[in-house]
């Protein structure tokens, strides 16, 4: 249930930071004034829209980090993969596991099979 929340926000946070970059204005004009760049700026003054979203971006960024961190340490539900040891070391003891060495093994005592020999 946390898992799928914080996943949940953790989209909205990156769509929202895609969309708050894509309306700052850039040196050359950019899609901050294609995407109504002319309307942010009427709403907070010449320099004004850069800084709030500059300062929203800042926030937007820390939080995305911040629950990349959670989310990676609360780590999938029900996967049961739950160690302190590294990917690599898991990935050797996996590669032993799948693939095993070659034992020779000599039967007790021999068969007798029922009807016709081929040989």
């Amino acid at each position: 249930m946390l898992y799928g929340f914080l996943v949940f926000i953790f989209v909205l946070i990156a769509l929202m930071l895609i969309g708050i970059i894509l309306l700052q204005s850039s040196k050359s004009g950019g899609m901050g004034t294609a995407m109504g760049g002319a309307a942010v700026t009427a709403a907070f003054g010449g320099q004004g829209a850069d800084k709030i979203l500059t300062k929203i971006t800042a926030g937007l960024a820390v939080s995305f980090m911040l629950l990349a961190l959670i989310i990676n340490w609360i780590g999938v539900p029900g996967t049961g993969n739950v160690t302190n040891e590294s990917i690599i070391s898991q990935k050797a003891d996996s590669d032993a596991v799948a693939n095993p060495p070659n034992i020779d093994i000599i039967p007790l005592e021999e068969s007798t099979t029922t009807g016709e020999d081929s040989e």
